[in-house]
C-alpha cells in the first residue's frame, strides 16, 4: 500500500490542477476590460458634457471635437463594446468571485451613464417641442400685453410667439401667411431669431443638440450638419458655412405688436408644459 502512496499523491496533484479554476491572463484580460470600460464611459460623458451647460463645458473651443462624437457615437460604442466583449466573457467563465462582481457593476455603472446621455441630458429630451399648438385673437391675449413676444408677418398674416413659451422650447415649427418657419430663441444669449427650414430647396426638421459657446445649436434631420441660433450659420458638418435664409421678424410687448398688427393671433402657452415654463421664466427649471 506504502508503494502507491506517491502514485496517488501524483494522482491527486494532477486533478487539482486539471480541474481548479483557470485565471491564466486574468490581470490582462481584466485591464482590457478596464480599458475598454472606461473608453464607453467617456465617450458617453464627452457627448453629453460638450453640450449641456454644465460647469466650464461651453469656455473651450470643442465644437469640432463634440460634433465628431455625437456624429460617431455608434462607432464608438461599438469600438468599446468590441474592446471589452471578450475579456468580459472569459471573466465571467474562469474569474475570481470579486472580478466577476466588479464586472457586472461595471456594466451597470455604462448602461445608467448611456441612460444618463441619451435621455436624463439630451437637449431635445429636456427641452420638447411644442405638443399642441394653440392661437388666440387679440382680445384674448391682450390680457398678457406686458410679455415680449417674437412678431413675424407674411402674405397678410401677422403671428406672435410669446418668449416665455419659445425659450423653455427654444423652437417652435409654424406656418404665416403659409410660409414654413422656425421660430427660436435662445435665453442664454437673449437671441430671438426666425429661418427658413429649408435647405436646398428640401423641406428640413431640427432637432436640439444642445449647446456651444453659450448659444444654441440644431441638427438637420438630411445632412445632419449643426446650426448655430443667433446666426443661422452650419457650423459643423457637411454644410458648415451655409446660412437659414433668414424671416424678417420684430422682438417687442406684446401690447406694442397689437397696436401695429391688431389682427394678429398670439401662440398660447402649451397645456403640456405649463410647469415647466413657470420653472424655467422664474430660474427654477433643474438640468442636473
Amino acid at each position: 500500500m506504502l508503494l502507491y502512496a506517491p502514485v496517488i499523491a501524483i494522482e491527486i496533484q494532477r486533478h487539482h490542477l486539471l480541474h481548479r479554476p483557470r485565471y491564466t491572463n486574468c490581470p490582462m484580460k481584466t485591464g482590457l476590460f478596464i480599458f475598454g470600460f472606461l473608453f464607453l464611459i467617456t465617450a458617453e460623458v464627452l457627448k453629453a458634457y460638450f453640450i449641456i451647460p454644465f460647469p466650464h463645458s461651453q469656455l473651450g473651443n470643442t465644437l469640432g471635437l463634440c460634433y465628431f462624437i455625437n456624429i460617431h457615437i455608434g462607432w464608438l460604442r461599438l469600438a468599446g463594446c468590441l474592446i471589452i466583449i471578450y475579456p468580459l466573457v472569459q471573466l465571467f467563465r474562469n474569474g475570481r468571485r470579486w472580478q466577476k462582481g466588479l464586472s457586472i457593476v461595471a456594466v451597470l455603472i455604462y448602461t445608467t451613464v448611456l441612460y444618463l446621455s441619451n435621455y436624463q441630458f439630451a437637449a431635445d429630451k429636456i427641452f420638447e417641442e411644442p405638443k399642441e399648438k394653440m392661437f388666440a385673437d387679440a382680445k384674448v391675449a391682450s390680457a398678457h400685453n406686458g410679455q415680449l413676444v417674437i412678431g413675424v408677418t407674411y402674405n397678410g398674416e401677422a403671428k406672435a410667439y410669446p418668449v416665455s413659451v419659445v425659450s423653455f422650447h427654444h423652437q417652435v415649427r409654424d406656418t404665416v401667411g403659409g410660409k414654413p418657419v422656425i421660430i427660436t430663441y435662445c435665453s442664454f444669449c437673449s437671441a430671438g431669431r426666425v429661418y427658413s427650414p429649408f435647405i436646398n430647396g428640401k423641406y428640413s426638421t431640427f432637432r436640439l443638440v444642445g449647446m456651444t459657446n453659450f448659444n444654441s445649436v440644431f441638427e438637420d434631420d438630411i445632412t445632419k450638419s449643426w446650426w448655430r441660433q443667433a446666426n443661422g450659420v452650419a457650423v459643423a458638418g457637411k454644410l458648415k458655412g451655409t446660412r437659414l435664409d433668414v424671416v424678417p421678424s420684430e422682438i417687442m410687448y406684446l401690447g406694442q405688436w397689437l397696436m401695429a398688427h391688431p389682427k394678429s393671433i398670439v401662440m398660447m402657452p402649451d397645456r403640456n408644459f405649463l410647469q415647466e415654463y413657470h420653472e424655467f421664466n422664474t430660474g427654477k427649471f433643474k438640468i442636473y
